[in-house]
């Protein structure tokens, strides 16, 4: 019984989606995917694009790399500082979250309280900050826009444009994990980005280049693949659910 009515209701909807579509204005209709096919675009687009940045945002505010990557090359210790990795990655990854508003953290020289970190390191990464916070609210901003776009089309039950729309972020989302990933790889494109970037200008002698430094690249990179990999692959299974029936996720 429960089935016969299940069946019984889904045909009832057919029928009254079938007559509305024979009593909308052909004109209308047109506007109507014409619509519709944007919103998809804008969902193709914003998607990855939004889910990278929040990513490497979330990765660069992170200790946890920072103070990996301290440890491995020892750049403290280069630079004649006995403190502990995890001391410096905190300072810094508080500064970036808006924990501080100074860099506080000092070491004993001759039974002096010494800053760690000199003038232009606290103004670059001040700069470094607000560049992260401009990121930050447009990939959010982005990533929200584009789950009520995709909910707006699946309302509108035009799921071709779903199953179009999640196959073009796929194919963005793959250029920019590319793109990000050529930037932790290749030193002179990643001077030649980050130098269009203005205020932000490291000097040669100071504590922040060298701890930005080393593997740390590669390593924020990889990261920032995997963690927006494991977003985008949950929301594409999802995606896919609400779409294709029976499929595998990439069929």
């Amino acid at each position: 019984m429960a089935k016969r009515s299940s069946r019984a209701n889904r045909q009832i909807r057919r029928n009254i989606t079938g007559w509305l579509d024979k009593g909308r204005p052909e004109s209308t209709g047109a506007a109507a995917d014409a619509v519709l096919h944007v919103l998809a675009a804008l969902v193709a687009v914003l998607l990855p694009l939004s889910l990278v940045a929040l990513a490497a945002g979330m990765v660069f505010r992170a200790p946890d790399l920072m103070a990996f990557e301290i440890d491995r090359s020892g750049v403290l210790q280069e630079a004649g500082l006995q403190l502990a990795p995890e001391e410096v990655a905190a300072e810094v990854s508080d500064y970036l979250r808006h924990k501080k508003e100074t860099l506080e953290l000092t070491t004993q020289v001759a039974r002096q309280d010494v800053p760690v970190f000199s003038f232009m390191d606290e103004v670059n990464l001040d700069r470094i900050r607000a560049l992260l916070d401009k990121a930050l609210y447009p990939s959010v901003g982005g990533l929200a826009f584009a789950v009520i776009l995709f909910a707006v089309v699946r309302v509108a039950k035009r799921m071709r444009y779903l199953k179009y729309a999640m196959r073009a972020s796929a194919a963005l989302y793959a250029c920019a994990v590319c793109f990000t990933m050529a930037l932790a790889l290749c030193a002179p494109l990643r001077e030649m980005v980050f130098s269009r970037q203005p205020g932000v200008e490291f000097a040669d002698g100071e504590l922040l280049p060298r701890l930005f430094g080393g593997l740390y690249p590669i390593l924020s990179g990889s990261m920032t693949c995997l963690i927006s990999f494991i977003i985008y692959i949950t929301l594409y299974s999802v995606s896919r659910r609400f779409t294709v029936e029976k499929e595998t996720i990439f069929g």
